[in-house]
Order: C-alpha cells, then sequence, then structure tokens
C-alpha cells in the first residue's frame, strides 16, 4: 500500500482506469463518487477530461480506489466463502418457533449472541411468502421510531405521520395476510412500544416474534414493570431460550466448513462455548484458511489455535 500523496500520479492513467471500470461494473458516477469520496458530479467532468478543478486531487483519490479493491482481491484469494445457511440444532428449534409465531402467535426467541438466531430468521423470510422482518436499535426503541423502522421493512421506507397514523397504516398492510412480523434485537424496545405491537396483534391477528438476547424474556417475566407486560406476556404462545450453544452446534459448523479432522472438530466445539459461540468459529475458521493459505498449507489444529490467539487473550487448551 502506498500513500498517494507521496507518488507522483500520472492523472490519463487514472482517467483510464476510471472510465475502464464505470464501464466493466455498470455503475453511475452517483454510484462510484462516495466509494471514493468524490461527488459523482465531479468524477464525470474528470473522467470526460473537462474537469476545470484540481484534477491531481481526483487522481490521487481514484489511485487510492483502486488500491483498496486490489488489496481486497488479494484478501478474497486467502479467505474462504463463507458456507451457505446450513441448519443446526439451534436454528431448528429457532425455525420452530417462527413456524409457530406464523399461525397468528406471538413467540419470543431469546438466546446468547453467536448462535445463528438471525441467519435462520432471513432463511425463514426467504423461504416463505409474507414475513417482514425489522432489526431494532436503541435508536428505535420508541412508538414512532419502531414504526417507521417496521414500515421500511415493508417496504415503505421514511414514512411520516403521527403514530396515530403509522399504526394504523401497518394494521392495515398486515390485516388479512396470515403474514409474520419478526422484530431482531427486540430488546431494545420500550414499553409502550412492545404494547403498540401487542396492539396490532390483538387487532390483526398477525404473527409476531420477538427476537433477542434474554433480556426480552426477563423484561415479560421477571422484570421490575412486570405487572406493565402482563398483557403481552399472557399472549406468548412460546418461547424458546438458548444461554449457549446446543450439542450438535458446533459439529454442523464443522461439518457446513467440511472440517473432518477429529482434532480441529473438537477445538471448535471448544471454541463455540466461549461467548460468540458459533459466529466465534466462523471468524476462527476464516483466519485459519487464510494462515494456511500463506503457509500454502493444508488445515491444521495449528492454524485454529492461531487463528484463535487472534480473536482472544485467552488460549484454549492443545
Amino acid at each position: 500500500m502506498n500513500n498517494p500523496d507521496t507518488l507522483a500520479i500520472d492523472v490519463e492513467a487514472e482517467r483510464a482506469w476510471l472510465n475502464a471500470y464505470k464501464a466493466d461494473t455498470r455503475l453511475s458516477w452517483s454510484e462510484i463518487g462516495p466509494k471514493m469520496g468524490i461527488p459523482g458530479g465531479t468524477l464525470s467532468p474528470f473522467a470526460l477530461n473537462s474537469y476545470n478543478g484540481d484534477n491531481e486531487r481526483i487522481a490521487r483519490a481514484v489511485f487510492s480506489y483502486r488500491q483498496l479493491l486490489t488489496s481486497q482481491a488479494e484478501l478474497a484469494i486467502a479467505m474462504p466463502d463463507r458456507p451457505n445457511y446450513f441448519e443446526t440444532p439451534t436454528s431448528r428449534r429457532v425455525t420452530t418457533m417462527l413456524q409457530v409465531a406464523h399461525r397468528g402467535r406471538i413467540t419470543v426467541i431469546a438466546t446468547a449472541p453467536g448462535l445463528g438466531k438471525t441467519e435462520a430468521v432471513k432463511n425463514y423470510q426467504a423461504s416463505v411468502p409474507q414475513v417482514w422482518r425489522a432489526t431494532m436499535k436503541p435508536s428505535t426503541g420508541g412508538i414512532m421510531t419502531m414504526q417507521v423502522k417496521i414500515l421500511a421493512s415493508m417496504g415503505e421506507p421514511d414514512a411520516k405521520g403521527t403514530p396515530l397514523a403509522l399504526t394504523t397504516r401497518i394494521e392495515r398492510l398486515v390485516r388479512g395476510t396470515g403474514g409474520l412480523l419478526v422484530i431482531d434485537e427486540a430488546q431494545n424496545l420500550g414499553e409502550k412500544a412492545l404494547e403498540e405491537v401487542r396492539g396490532w396483534h390483538d387487532e390483526t391477528g398477525i404473527g409476531v416474534a420477538l427476537v433477542g438476547n434474554e433480556d426480552v424474556l426477563l423484561r415479560l417475566e421477571l422484570g421490575s414493570k412486570k405487572d406493565a407486560f402482563a398483557r403481552l406476556a399472557s399472549r406468548v404462545a412460546n418461547r424458546f431460550i438458548a444461554r449457549g450453544p446446543m450439542e450438535g452446534d458446533a459439529a454442523a459448523l464443522a461439518d457446513a466448513w467440511r472440517v473432518d479432522a477429529a482434532d480441529q472438530r473438537g477445538f471448535l466445539a471448544d471454541v463455540a462455548k466461549r461467548p460468540g459461540a458459533l459466529r466465534t468459529c466462523t471468524m476462527v475458521m476464516e483466519t485459519a484458511h487464510m494462515l494456511a493459505a500463506a503457509e500454502n498449507d493444508a488445515l491444521k489444529l495449528a492454524h485454529l489455535q492461531d487463528a484463535w490467539s487472534h480473536l482472544s487473550t485467552r488460549q484454549l487448551a492443545a
């Protein structure tokens, strides 16, 4: 990697590359510009050799972007593709809860991070019709911000109106669909927002799956405001709680990555018990494959151990 500010940049060479890149990718200038930190309205005249400003500055930005693409391509050679979605015992339980909710019920899916619940939700959404998934954040914990987020998931971005108007719109969209609303990271919703969701369910019969960490369930059943959540908690048909990976989760991941060696599979099973669970296993596998590729070697236990050392200060015993 070279700092373009210290190099003599060939403006014409960068201009030629930029035009070839646009032709190959078929991207518009407005799409290319943000990737380089240059407005599309500036890139276009630069490419046509009609820009009256500092052409060398634009050429340096193009050069920097070329370096980024090159480095990413080199990394892609060493880093293997992640396996496509694969079933685990945990994902099957998550899918079952979604199926129950899709029958017009409310279910709660509360798991530790890294067990693949969101991937299971995405797979279910891709497999059946009338499933809307909205991921909540602390900034969308209120009623109106939640409504806007959910309407965006239903194909109505940047919705405006009063909370009542937005709820009316949501109820109109879901009524009679037999659909399912999945609220991911539901622990970020406030009390009134959760109560609003309950109202949609009562009014339209829409299925609801509240997906998140254990805070979701604790707030419904064990929190200091238990009474405030009583109406919602009483409507929860099924709950799935997973504080760690289920038996067979790590083995399913190892199968997906085509790991056959017993020592490597055992190591992954140990990593899966740590914070991050299967997500951490995936990062270990990616890094281990890169380390093996750098040595022009087949994947070995030592590569997994080395990869883990990059991710944690606590090393697992060999």
